[in-house]
């Protein structure tokens, strides 16, 4: 037998200060936001909202409570994110909270009733005036299941439609101070440059000496993102002695937690610097020691005036994938999960095209000089290519490994 109605009942959020109403209709136990911080403007709201449902005039996810529609987007997306806080990380939460909702989603639409399909046309092409099409994806996610709640709850009265932005558009790259470029560094020249780097340093904000040239001969051995190495800890991710590293799920961008092998040269500056507990490295700005520590290794003024520590990670993936044809391994060197991701750090260089014209010039000299391999099988012309190691046949009758054509074409 259903429950019969008894009244509302007026309750305080304690994180926002905002009322609901609370009350139980038709066997449905119900609470809504009065929108109000005021206990007299929030009981007559909850009186009218209350009499709305009884009435059958509004129920959830068809037709908004009198006075809900205009609510503003930052009361409502602060209800919203109080609800799925706890389903969340805490990293995520706080970009949800300052960059979504603060900086861009609430500026935009300032109240619930322009969260329509139309309001977000207009959203994405203001967005995209500033923005690439790749940063506007990681938004419209956010926004759609902002909606999706806000509609289940009655504050849209229509679930409006979100859709990606089409491949072929482009958006505008931001023209703020930026690095785009990454440098690649070859391997002689990175440990020519390491060398140089001091051994501990202070800096305005760290009066505490801080180590320095072991926390880049870890990010060139193990290839890991520098926010990662900025958040390993003793003894969570390493303890004196260990074979490998800990990558925790929080400190990863990915959240690919994994256990990285460790090189004889990551373990004895791991071992350098590792306190029983604590943080190894810390967050602190190198880009000075760097620069110094670049010209000093005789790089050219160019690179030298530029380099930064991300330059080690792309340096590193891409001489990994000239020196082995193991593609998973550098992968989760890498902390990806996707091959298209790893094939981006896989930059063409001048020294590699270099080998491959000495590889040629040289099998063209055994050839004249008459010393030949065995006899090979004549092949008809119209036969295709042998496949080795998993290669497949591509435009020019040239092999291609398998992943890289699936890279290759993906976006």
């Amino acid at each position: 037998m259903a429950r019969r109605a008894k009244g509302w009942k007026l309750l305080r959020d304690t994180r926002t200060a905002i009322f609901f109403v609370r009350f139980t209709h038709a066997g449905r136990r119900f609470k809504l936001s009065t929108g109000e911080r005021d206990s007299g403007p929030a009981a007559g709201q909850a009186a009218r909202v209350y009499a709305d449902v009884v009435s059958g005039r509004w129920s959830p996810g068809r037709t908004a409570p009198s006075g809900t529609p205009g609510r503003a987007f930052d009361e409502v997306a602060a209800e919203w994110l109080a609800d799925i806080e706890s389903t969340v990380s805490a990293d995520t939460f706080r970009l949800y909270e300052g960059i979504y909702v603060g900086a861009h989603f609430a500026p935009f639409f300032k109240a619930m009733d322009r969260l329509t399909t139309i309001g977000i046309e207009d959203y994405k092409a203001a967005r995209l005036r500033v923005v690439t099409r790749e940063t506007l994806k990681k938004e419209l996610p956010v926004l759609r299941r902002f909606a999706k709640w806000a509609f289940r709850r009655g504050y849209l009265q229509a679930l409006p439609e979100i859709e990606t932005p089409s491949r072929h558009v482009v958006g505008t790259r931001s023209t703020k101070n930026r690095k785009r470029t990454f440098l690649i560094f070859t391997a002689d020249e990175i440990a020519a440059i390491v060398s140089k780097l001091p051994l501990l340093a202070r800096g305005p904000r760290a009066p505490i000496p801080f180590p320095v040239r072991a926390r880049f001969v870890v990010a060139w051995e193990t290839a890991l993102r520098p926010q990662t190495i900025d958040q390993l800890r003793a003894p969570d991710d390493y303890r004196r002695g260990s074979t490998s590293l800990l990558i925790r799920d929080e400190v990863d961008k990915n959240r690919f937690g994994r256990e990285v092998p460790l090189s004889a040269a990551a373990r004895a500056a791991l071992d350098q610097v590792c306190p029983d507990v604590g943080l190894l490295f810390g967050s602190h700005d190198y880009r000075r020691l760097l620069r110094e520590a670049a010209t000093a290794a005789g790089i050219d003024e160019y690179r030298a005036a530029r380099i930064s520590d991300y330059d080690l990670r792309h340096s590193r993936l891409t001489h990994l994938g000239q020196v082995s044809s193991n593609l998973s391994g550098v992968m989760f060197l890498a902390g990806h999960k996707q091959p298209a991701t790893t094939a981006r750090y896989l930059r063409p260089q001048k020294h590699a095209a270099a080998e491959v014209l000495e590889a040629a010039a040289e099998a063209e000299f055994r050839s004249h000089s008459g010393r030949k391999g065995r006899a090979r099988r004549p092949q008809p012309k119209s036969a295709a290519p042998r496949n080795m190691n998993g290669s497949e046949a591509v435009r020019g009758r040239g092999l291609e490994p398998r992943w890289m054509l699936s890279t290759s074409t993906s976006s």
